[in-house]
């Protein structure tokens, strides 16, 4: 399912690994607007395992950060396994954000290459060669994670066919030189620079998000459309509420 255009806000939820069924159940049975499947920072998920991950959702929502903004292959790989919402990373101009959308659609609007597979029934869908209608289905999101990136908001956020814009705060904050900090995700210099890039990507009328860790979060990027929760800290902060009130 496409998560764009949307009019409401959508909270997706990060799970520590897209590896575990179990965990991905127990999130799928929550109210989340999507089930953030991150393959750039888990090394031990192959993707060819991502089909069955997909087809585990059924249904539910989902969106897949690709493992690396240089192997555009992957672009393909993702999207013949059925993937309909894509997240690419450490994208820092125009140039890189034109070559991703290049790779993510059919011709005319791109290069992307045409088979029979999972996104299309292996070629027994009713129409699996209906490539226009195909690339509406696809959303295409880039990440802006560093200060060049930052510089090139503007550009990045006009590029044709980018449908949205995630700002990430961890990479940020190593790029402003603060990662080490306490709470750097508060640091000043972060949340400054997630919300005047925010702003920079509305104006071109494109969606924006980042993550959020709480009530304060989602209140202070209430003008962003699609923000993620970590559920490596849902799992961890539950746990310890849990030890402390039996440890009483």
């Amino acid at each position: 399912m496409r998560l764009l255009p949307t009019s409401k806000n959508l909270v997706g939820v990060l799970p520590p690994s897209p590896s575990c069924p179990s965990v991905l159940s127990l999130f799928k049975a929550l109210p989340f607007s999507f089930i953030f499947l991150d393959l750039e920072h888990t090394p031990h998920y192959p993707l060819h395992r991502l089909p069955d991950t997909l087809n585990h959702l059924g249904s539910f929502p989902s969106l897949v950060r690709i493992p690396g903004k240089n192997s555009l292959d992957n672009i393909q790989k993702v999207l013949d396994s059925g993937a309909q919402n894509l997240l690419i990373p450490m994208i820092n101009t125009r140039e890189e954000a034109e070559k991703i959308v290049h790779a993510a659609k059919f011709p005319p609007l791109g290069s992307r290459g045409c088979t029979s597979s999972f996104f299309n029934e292996f070629g027994t869908s009713e129409a699996p060669f209906a490539t226009s209608l195909e690339n509406g289905k696809i959303s295409v999101g880039v990440q802006i994670e560093t200060m060049e990136g930052v510089r090139n908001a503007k550009e990045i956020a006009a590029t044709p066919g980018v449908d949205w814009v995630f700002l990430g705060p961890v990479d940020l904050a190593s790029s402003l030189g603060v990662i080490e900090s306490d709470a750097f995700f508060c640091h000043e210099d972060v949340q400054r620079t997630l919300r005047d890039v925010g702003r920079i990507v509305i104006e071109e009328g494109k969606e924006v998000g980042t993550l959020i860790t709480g009530k304060e979060d989602a209140q202070m990027f209430d003008s962003f459309k699609i923000n993620v929760a970590l559920g490596s800290s849902m799992l961890l902060d539950g746990s310890k509420r849990f030890l402390a009130d039996v440890d009483r």
